[in-house]
C-alpha cells in the first residue's frame, strides 16, 4: 500500500495540469499582493480631511443660525440644528483625538459616530449613508450601510478597549490577516474549492492511460480509492503555499497583525438602537473555524468526484457535478429567502466560509440558523455519505476499478 501511495503521490505532483492549477493560483496571488491589495480602499476609511470638510460644513451652518429666531423655519432646518449640535462635537473630539495621535479615544468616539449615524440615518429620508454603498444598483445598499455601520461600530468599541497597540492599518482593516478575513468574506473560499475539484478530476480516470502498471499493485480497489482521497487532499493543502506567501508579503508591507484583533459577528437576536447588532470573537477563531469548514469543503469535493467517477468515468461529467455542488446555491440564493425555506439544511448554503463564520449569510437570508456547528456536521455527513458509497460499490466484485 505505501508503494502504492507513492506512486499516486508522485503522479499526483507531476501532474501537468495540477501544476498549471498551483502556478495560476500562485500568479492570482502575486498579482494580488502587488496591485489589488495596495490599492484597497475600505469604504469606511481613517480620512481626516473628509472628517473635517464635514465639521467645518455644519459648523458653518450652526454659526449662521447661531441666535436667529427660528420661528416660522421649515422643521427640517429645526432638525438638522439638532442633529449638528449632537454629532459635531464628536467629530471634533476626533480630530483632536487624530492630532493628538491618541488612536483608542479615536476609537471610542468614532464606535459612538457610527452608532449615532446610524440611528439616525436608517429609514430616514433626510439623511443618507456613504454613497459609495449605492452602486451598481443594489436594491439593498440601504440595508448593507446599515450592516457595515453597526459592524464598524463594534469593531472600534473593541479597539477602544485594547490592550494591544493600534495603528491605522489597523482600523482600515490593511494588515495581512485582515486581509485573510476580507478575502474568507469574499471570492477566496470559491477559488480553492473549484481548485480542489480541478485537481481531482481526473485522479481516478488517468488510470485508463497505463492500466497494466496498475494491475501490478496488489492492493484493492477499495483501497486504491482511499488511498486517492488522502493524496488529493495532501495537495489541496498545497493550495494554502501561495496565499500564505502573499501573507508574508502583506504583512512586510502593512504590518501582520495578531489573533487578538476582533472580527464582528452579527447577533440578529440583539437589538441594534440599544445593543448593537454584533457579538465578537477573534480573528484568530474566525480564521480558525473557516479554515475547518474550508477543508471540510475540500474532503466533500474530492469524494463527489471519486463517486462520479467511479460511476460516470467521464472527467467532464466529473467536472459537471462538482461546479453544480459548488455553485448550487445560486438557484435558490435571494435576500431574505431564509426567512420562507429552511436554508440552513442544505450543504449548499454553506459554500461562503467566511460569510457563514460571521453570520453575514445569516443577515442576507434573514436566517438565524446558519451556523458553524450545523454547517460542519452536514458537510463531514454528505462526505461520510458518499465515502460509504464508494466503498460499497468499490467491494462489489462486479465492479473493477481498472478493467
Amino acid at each position: 500500500m505505501w508503494s502504492y501511495f507513492k506512486f499516486e503521490f508522485k503522479q499526483f505532483f507531476t501532474n501537468k495540469k495540477n501544476i498549471a492549477i498551483y502556478f495560476l493560483l500562485a500568479f492570482a496571488t502575486f498579482f494580488y499582493v502587488f496591485k489589488i491589495a495596495p490599492a484597497f480602499e475600505p469604504i469606511e476609511s481613517v480620512d481626516y480631511e473628509e472628517i473635517e470638510a464635514r465639521y467645518l460644513t455644519r459648523q458653518e451652518f450652526l454659526d449662521r443660525m447661531e441666535g436667529k429666531d427660528l420661528y416660522g423655519i421649515h422643521p427640517l432646518v429645526i432638525f438638522a440644528i439638532e442633529i449638528f449640535k449632537e454629532i459635531n462635537p464628536i467629530d471634533k473630539a476626533r480630530l483632536d483625538a487624530l492630532d493628538a495621535g491618541d488612536l483608542k479615544k479615536y476609537a471610542d468616539l468614532t464606535s459612538d459616530w457610527y452608532y449615532f449615524t446610524n440611528s439616525i440615518t436608517y429609514k430616514s429620508d433626510t439623511f443618507s449613508y456613504n454613497s459609495k454603498y449605492f452602486i451598481e444598483n443594489n436594491q439593498y445598499a440601504e440595508d448593507d450601510a446599515f450592516y457595515a455601520y453597526l459592524e464598524q461600530a463594534a469593531r472600534y468599541d473593541t479597539h477602544s478597549k485594547a490592550d494591544y497597540a493600534l495603528s491605522m492599518e489597523i482600523f482600515e482593516q490593511r494588515t495581512a490577516l485582515q486581509t485573510f478575513e476580507r478575502l474568507l468574506k469574499g471570492a477566496l473560499p470559491i477559488i480553492l474549492i473549484v481548485c480542489v475539484l480541478l485537481l481531482a478530476i481526473d485522479i481516478v480516470t488517468k488510470d485508463r492511460r497505463h492500466p497494466s502498471i496498475l494491475k501490478g499493485f496488489p492492493i484493492s480497489d477499495w483501497k486504491r480509492l482511499l488511498v486517492k482521497m488522502f493524496v488529493a487532499l495532501l495537495g489541496s493543502l498545497v493550495l494554502f503555499v501561495p496565499p500564505i506567501v502573499g501573507f508574508l508579503i502583506i504583512g512586510l508591507q502593512s504590518g501582520f497583525g495578531h489573533f487578538n484583533l476582533p472580527s464582528p459577528v452579527y447577533a440578529p437576536h440583539l437589538d441594534w438602537r440599544t445593543e448593537g447588532k454584533f457579538e465578537m470573537m477573534t480573528l484568530g477563531t474566525f480564521l480558525g473555524q473557516s479554515f475547518i469548514l474550508l477543508f471540510a469543503w475540500f474532503i466533500v469535493i474530492i469524494n463527489v468526484v471519486l463517486l462520479s467517477s467511479i460511476l460516470l468515468r467521464s472527467e467532464m461529467v466529473n467536472f459537471a457535478v462538482g461546479l453544480l455542488l459548488i455553485f448550487g446555491e445560486n438557484f435558490y440564493f435571494s435576500r431574505y429567502v431564509g426567512y420562507f425555506w429552511d436554508i440552513q439544511n442544505y450543504p449548499t448554503s454553506y459554500i461562503q466560509v467566511g460569510q457563514i463564520i460571521s453570520k453575514q449569510r445569516n443577515f442576507y437570508y434573514m436566517n438565524d440558523h446558519l451556523v458553524f456547528t450545523l454547517g460542519l456536521q452536514l458537510l463531514l455527513g454528505l462526505a461520510l455519505v458518499v465515502i460509504f458509497l464508494i466503498i460499497l460499490i468499490a467491494l462489489n466484485r462486479q465492479y473493477k476499478l481498472i478493467k
